[in-house]
């Protein structure tokens, strides 16, 4: 094919083919149209990048924030820990103005970790995955905590804080019943405060939380579950005690002193009984009387005679007064007494019976200080039991002795009265001698009134062993005295509980008891009538053994280990919902007599176990050997 001519201007033409022109086509016209589209790309792609990058931003930003209030709220938390110790610590030093202050920093740092968990960050964090579930967690542990600390211990501490050790002293012989009225109405509060947040911490849900949370939830559950129990137990005696102190009206009680030289179950005989009236917080010593004081006719028993009881401790229990507190449970003995004063020296019903010895009378004069008597004498901490369970026979002796010890004792009773009543003793001191009579069972107290009694009878007042193994599984050791004289200020006694109640299913409860008579032969050949016992005339003195098995156990064995002048067993029974092995020991100045029972128990739940023993003038030596056992705390 030859080239084409020259077009009409002259100038040469050129010849392309199809292909290429196609090629030049797309070129010119489709090119810049992709090249739009590559732009546009481009600029979603950065978009979409920044927004990640935004999002990310904000939520590193939202996390961080989230995770710095999350800080701040564990530490409020935890300062708020450290303050409720405070406050244990100040409540139990009396530290009236110091449960304010620590009070007021307590709702502060609460407030502020509620405050924390309440952003709207933090809400919203709360429905994401991993982080969520501790968030709500931790919230909600907040707000109970904030609310214990504005509703329940704040009125408590406000109430409190505005009293002083000064302001519990009876004045002029009266308590001032409006503080404990005002405290009453704040543990109320408190108590419906602490109930409802216990219940309300125990159903946050900890599952898929990090250890941390989960133990704190834990903790804080069991803390307000106890803190609950102990306020309801309080509030319920500040709730009657108005009432018991003559708020509704006057009330008579009988103070029994029980002397530990002749020993009984409950402590010792009841010797003298003090009549007590109170009115609207005004306490005064109204009539008193000594055993002497009751007919001791054995045909007329006092009260319906138990049959049980009567095996167990003689019918004498329901006709001699000073036996009334032979059996380990203080109700007996304040009915029997109650029984008593009735029918023999009548006036106002009682309303309640509180009975008491010399040991724990000593603690009191550790608070109070030495009481001058109009004998001359200084009644103090140091000769207190000393003086009125043994110096004093050998006083007064002959046939006006017994008178005579009695006056003694009367006045003792009505000095100490005077002491406690007066405004020298030191509260702090007073209370804390008066808890450790109760500790020791050497202070019980009994009420007439039903809804009053209840209350006792679940505290350590009540001279009660418990009738379950649910709190303690309680094993006791008991002793009386039956040679009519004061010979037990010479005994010593020991009481070992051995058990693998920790251990084993079906555990055993082994109780090995001793006795031993420090006294010597030539120093009871001195002894006067009183003490010796008339009988024996000191050469020999007779005690007997009770050794009650936990509740729901059998008896399984009895030995005599060492009998003395004569050990034996004197019977069996059940008692209190107990099986009960009772032995009779005779022993002479010097000599030493040791039981041993077993008791077993059948599969079931138990609790910790206790030996709990007479409260006798030379405490006995208790040991618990429970293998396996946490330890006593």
């Amino acid at each position: 094919m030859t080239e084409s001519s020259d077009d009409r201007s002259g100038k040469p033409k050129s010849r392309k083919s199809s292909g290429e022109a196609a090629t030049e086509g797309s070129a010119a016209g489709v090119a810049p149209v992709r090249h739009r589209r590559m732009k546009r790309r481009t600029r979603r792609i950065l978009v979409t990048l920044s927004v990640v990058v935004g999002v990310l931003l904000v939520l590193g930003a939202a996390a961080g924030w989230v995770g710095s209030r999350a800080l701040t709220a564990k530490s409020e938390l935890e300062k708020a820990q450290t303050l409720v110790g405070t406050l244990k610590t100040q409540g139990a030093a009396m530290d009236f103005a110091g449960l304010g202050t620590t009070s007021t920093k307590l709702t502060a740092a609460t407030s502020k970790a509620v405050d924390q968990t309440h952003d709207p960050l933090w809400r919203a964090a709360e429905i994401v995955p991993v982080a969520g579930p501790n968030l709500a967690a931790v919230r909600q542990m907040a707000e109970s905590v904030d609310a214990v600390a504005q509703h329940a211990l704040a009125p408590v501490a406000s109430i409190a804080s505005t009293l002083s050790p000064a302001s519990l002293k009876p004045v002029d012989g009266k308590v001032d019943l409006k503080p404990l009225i005002d405290l009453n109405t704040a543990l109320g509060q408190a108590s419906t405060t602490l109930t409802g947040e216990a219940k309300s911490v125990s159903k946050i849900n900890l599952d898929g939380t990090i250890g941390q949370v989960d133990s704190a939830g834990v903790k804080l559950s069991t803390m307000l579950t106890s803190a609950a129990t102990m306020v309801s137990d309080v509030h319920s005696i500040t709730a009657v005690a108005p009432a018991m102190l003559g708020a509704s009206g006057p009330r008579t009680y009988l103070l029994m002193f029980q002397n530990l030289a002749e020993t009984t179950a409950l402590g010792g005989t009841s010797a003298a009984l003090t009549e007590v009236t109170v009115n609207d917080g005004a306490i005064a010593i109204g009539r008193q009387a000594s055993s002497q004081s009751f007919k001791t006719d054995d045909t007329s028993p006092v009260l319906a005679v138990d049959p049980t009881l009567a095996s167990l401790y003689t019918p004498l229990i329901y006709t001699r007064l000073n036996l009334a507190t032979s059996r380990p449970d203080f109700p007996t003995a304040a009915l029997i007494t109650d029984a008593f004063w009735k029918r023999d020296i009548g006036g106002a019903p009682v309303d309640g019976i509180i009975s008491i010895d010399p040991a724990a009378l000593a603690h009191i004069l550790g608070a109070t200080g030495p009481i001058a008597m109009s004998t001359g004498d200084q009644l103090s901490s140091e000769n207190a039991v000393s003086l009125l369970l043994n110096e004093i026979y050998f006083r007064y002796q002959g046939e006006d002795g017994p008178n005579q010890t009695d006056a003694f004792f009367g006045e003792a009773a009505k000095s100490i009265f005077g002491a406690l009543m007066g405004s020298g003793a030191d509260p702090k001191e007073l209370l804390k001698s008066v808890m450790q009579g109760v500790d020791e069972h050497r202070i019980m107290a009994w009420s007439s009134h039903p809804e009053e009694q209840a209350i006792l009878a679940d505290s350590a007042l009540s001279g009660i062993l418990p009738t379950t193994n649910e709190k303690s599984t309680t094993t006791g050791v008991y002793f009386r005295d039956t040679s009519t004289s004061k010979m037990d200020y010479y005994l010593e006694t020991a009481a070992k509980l051995t058990t693998d109640v920790c251990t084993s299913k079906t555990p055993t409860f082994t109780a090995t008891v001793d006795l031993h008579s420090k006294i010597t032969k030539a120093e009871a050949a001195e002894l006067p009538s009183y003490v010796a016992s008339g009988y024996w005339k000191g050469k020999q003195f007779r005690t007997q053994v009770f050794v009650y098995g936990p509740p729901g156990t059998t008896l399984a064995s009895t030995v005599v280990n060492v009998a003395g002048v004569s050990t034996g067993l004197v019977g069996t029974t059940d008692d209190l919902g107990r099986p009960v092995a009772m032995f009779e020991a005779v022993l002479a100045p010097g000599e030493s007599s040791t039981v041993t029972v077993a008791f077993s128990g059948a599969a079931g739940t138990y609790a910790a176990p206790e030996l709990r023993t007479t409260p006798m003038l030379n405490p006995t030596v208790v040991t618990v050997d429970a293998a396996g056992c946490a330890p006593k705390k």
